[in-house]
């Protein structure tokens, strides 16, 4: 048995060809072949028979291992391995072990924990205990089990105490000798020495900390506290891995500074592009739970990377979204699912969904992170495809929700709410929202009272639901549920009643607090006229309220807000006709005091309605517009951009300001090397597009549309719609650019031109035509949707 194989594989810069130390007998063996191709050095990986006219490198389980780490080969290398580890051919048994950790790996980043149990079983059945050499093996092999065991959701304690066993009988064991890189910096019994250690290590940090500090005897007796653990230095083996991963970072900070300064040297032939990959492939044989973190740094490297491109590679946005999942990083998932839905690749994905719903078809195998990549793809699917996906999250709900880390335990609404929202959001392209409101419904009344997480969480999913799928004998449980205890569950009430007021029968309501003010607006907005006394009632809550806050600002108290009155204020003016809040709504909004928060949304609700100041309000705003501009933020206002965005678009749209002023200042925040700076600039040109039909403003919008940031193109391309349809000299120039965006992959352009449009008295023929291609062909069901929606109106 050569240990050579499994030290390549373990700790590969001990057996792997040194670049100083270069020796053709040794460089052309497999086993350093294969060290060397862990390793991930170009400088030791590069030495094969074609370097030297000698065949003995030609082993083709090192071939396959060599497929297997990359993206077009892994599944044809991940094949030949299988046959091979599986075959009964007569091979050195620490070389199939190898082989089958690399395999382990390969099959893993494809969620086949299937193929990791048919080779890990067949290795350990074969792996002989009786000598030291194989109880290291056998350690190795366990480990890996322990890891994909844990990322299947599976428990693995009683590996990791085997393993642990293991390794302490064979500490300072005398192993046969194997042969080690010329260039290696420490003796045979160091190699495996470190070895022992980081995966004794790796078997530590895959001990839940529950187990580890209240469960400890199920340990043995060698486990230590988890102080001790605390207190532990790294392994050798993970110092050499951390300095692999700095020299990677170093490599990213001096290209990101090349480019940022346009340095003018050339490399020919030179380094790769930065990558994290062989830093986490080294933790991932090992079994090391440190691979967690340093798959979610793997990803974030690959997505800045393949996503600052302007035609990122699917294949690399797959493999960042899977490392993501792998690693469970679950805020990092939901960023870049919104951003590859704004502006592609969609088919990343689409990729990853497919993944999850052929290899982790099971309840016990579906975490938060597949959960929310599901969510993300839901409109993307079929039919077919999402009514299968939600035959398989209806069963992750029955089995109790999402699950968690094994051995660790979380709330039952922490569980289940992701699986709810991911129902709720396949359920609309199935249509099957009726069976999803009505599980909802048994979720609520099953609901504690004062349960607000459980309140808030099936609040949620209601919102993601098409009640114009729902019969109206479902709306009237619900509405039932509702009124057998108005305060059971209040967040879902209103909710439920946003979504629905158009659809039930209307009876005056009578109001009590802002929540119900702002069902009541809702209402209003779909159509339903508030009474004389609605309004009174509403006017005198919100004019509270306001007060309130004011009172609050002064005394430099400053709080987030589900509701905002000052939005809600505006409403009441814009669809109850409330004129009377005019004097106290313009005060609060020119009150330097106020946080912007408190004061966008209504600043904003003013600016896109075509709602007229009454003299006295609009000179008082002129009067005061410079205070408005120059507002400040507040303590937990993201807002920072210069001048107030949502104030520059109110005071441009009520033509308070003049017009140079304005183009001055959008002038000011397009310019900004800040992507929420050029949202917003974008945000108001498509704004004022409604009403000037200025040269600039064109120029303005169409500079925008070529911005790197998605959100920031779809509100220009908001602009170019209207542009489109002006009396511009320069609408031709409009239209075709408009077209072109159109064309773009992603969703978030095409859906915020389709309802611009929808808002357009006429769409030009060239538009009609994109429309009708969205119709048919774009990927998001969504898209097609709202695309038929519109061509249907324009018939």
């Amino acid at each position: 048995m050569n240990l050579a194989w499994i030290v390549a594989v373990l700790r590969p810069l001990d057996v792997a060809p040194h670049p100083n130390f270069r020796d053709a007998g040794y460089d052309t063996q497999p086993y350093a072949r294969l060290a060397g191709i862990v390793s991930g050095d170009p400088h030791r990986s590069g030495y094969s028979a074609d370097n030297f006219g000698d065949g003995r490198s030609h082993d083709l389980g090192v071939r396959h291992a060599e497929m297997s780490l990359t993206t077009q080969g892994i599944r044809v290398g991940l094949n030949g391995l299988v046959r091979e580890i599986l075959s009964d051919s007569a091979s050195d048994h620490a070389r199939l072990c190898a082989l089958g950790l690399l395999a382990c790996s390969a099959a893993a980043e494809m969620d086949e924990y299937r193929t990791c149990d048919r080779i890990l079983d067949r290795l350990l059945e074969k792996t002989r205990i009786d000598t030291p050499e194989g109880k290291l093996l056998r350690a190795a092999l366990l480990q890996q089990q322990s890891l994909r065991f844990r990322d299947s959701g599976r428990k693995h304690t009683s590996q990791t105490a085997e393993t642990l066993g293991l390794l302490d009988e064979i500490d300072g064991s005398d192993f046969s000798d194997f042969p080690m890189s010329p260039g290696a910096t420490v003796s045979q019994a160091d190699s495996l020495s470190h070895v022992i250690t980081a995966l004794r290590h790796a078997a530590w940090s895959l001990v839940p900390v529950r187990l580890a500090v209240d469960e400890a005897s199920e340990l043995p007796p060698s486990f230590p506290t988890w102080q001790e653990m605390v207190r532990t230095q790294k392994s050798n083996q993970a110092l050499r891995i951390d300095q692999l991963r700095a020299a990677e970072y170093s490599k990213f900070v001096e290209d990101s500074f090349n480019r940022l300064f346009r340095s003018q040297t050339r490399t020919i032939g030179g380094r790769g592009a930065p990558t994290l990959f062989y830093a986490a492939l080294n933790y991932e044989l090992l079994g090391d739970a440190a691979v967690y973190k340093i798959r979610k740094d793997n990803a974030l490297m690959k997505l800045v990377q393949c996503m600052s491109s302007a035609n990122p590679d699917p294949e690399e946005a797959a493999d960042s979204l899977r490392l993501l999942r792998h690693a469970n990083a679950k805020a990092e998932i939901d960023l870049a699912i919104e951003r590859i839905r704004a502006s592609g690749p969609l088919a990343a994905l689409k990729h990853d969904s497919a993944q999850v719903l052929r290899n982790r078809a099971e309840p016990p195998m579906m975490r938060e992170s597949e959960l929310r990549i599901l969510r993300g793809a839901a409109d993307l699917m079929t039919q077919t495809e999402a009514r299968s996906a939600l035959a398989l999250v209806r069963q992750v709900i029955e089995a109790g929700g999402a699950q968690p880390l094994p051995g660790s335990f979380q709330l039952d609404v922490v569980r289940l709410e992701p699986a709810w929202l991911t129902a709720a959001h396949l359920a609309s392209v199935a249509e099957e929202d009726e069976q999803i409101s009505l599980i909802l419904l048994e979720a609520a009344q099953s609901g504690r009272p004062g349960d607000e997480l459980w309140d808030k969480a099936i609040g949620r999913s209601l919102r993601q639901l098409d009640w114009g799928n729902i019969s109206s004998s479902t709306h009237l449980r619900w509405k039932e549920f509702f009124e057998t205890d108005p305060s059971l569950m209040p967040v879902s009430r209103t909710v439920f009643d946003a979504l629905t007021s158009h659809k039930l029968p209307q009876e005056e309501t009578v109001i009590h607090d802002l929540e119900d003010v702002a069902n009541r607006v809702n209402a209003a907005m779909s159509g339903t006229s508030m009474s004389a006394m609605e309004v009174s009632t509403s006017v005198e809550i919100v004019r509270g309220a306001l007060e309130r806050i004011k009172a609050e600002s002064v005394r430099g108290v400053f709080s987030f807000r589900s509701l905002d009155p000052a939005d809600v204020a505006a409403a009441l003016i814009v669809h109850a006709d409330a004129s009377e809040l005019w004097p106290v709504l313009s005060e609060f909004l020119l009150d330097g005091e106020i946080q912007r928060s408190d004061k966008s949304g209504a600043l904003d609700r003013l600016a896109y309605r075509s709602v007229e100041l009454p003299p006295s309000v609009a000179e008082t705003f002129r009067r005061d517009s410079g205070i408005l501009l120059a507002a400040q933020s507040g303590h937990f206002d993201d807002d920072l951009v210069s001048p107030f965005p949502a104030a520059l678009r109110f005071l441009a749209a009520h033509r308070i300001i003049d017009e140079p002023a304005v183009f001055s200042l959008i002038a000011q925040i397009s310019g900004s090397a800040e992507p929420d700076a050029r949202e917003q600039a974008s945000r108001t040109v498509a704004v004022l597009a409604s009403s000037f039909v200025a040269p600039w403003l064109l120029t303005q919008a169409m500079q925008l549309s070529h911005d790197a940031e998605p959100r920031v193109r779809a509100h220009a391309a908001r602009a170019l719609s209207l542009f489109s349809t002006s009396s511009s000299e320069f609408r031709e120039s409009a239209e075709f650019r408009l077209v072109e965006m159109m064309a773009e992959e992603g969703i978030l352009v095409p859906i915020l031109v389709l309802r611009q449009m929808r808002d357009s008295d006429d769409v030009p023929d060239s538009a009609k035509r994109a429309v009708g291609v969205l119709a048919e062909q774009h990927q998001s069901v969504r898209v097609r949707k709202e695309a038929r929606a519109l061509l249907d109106a324009l018939r």
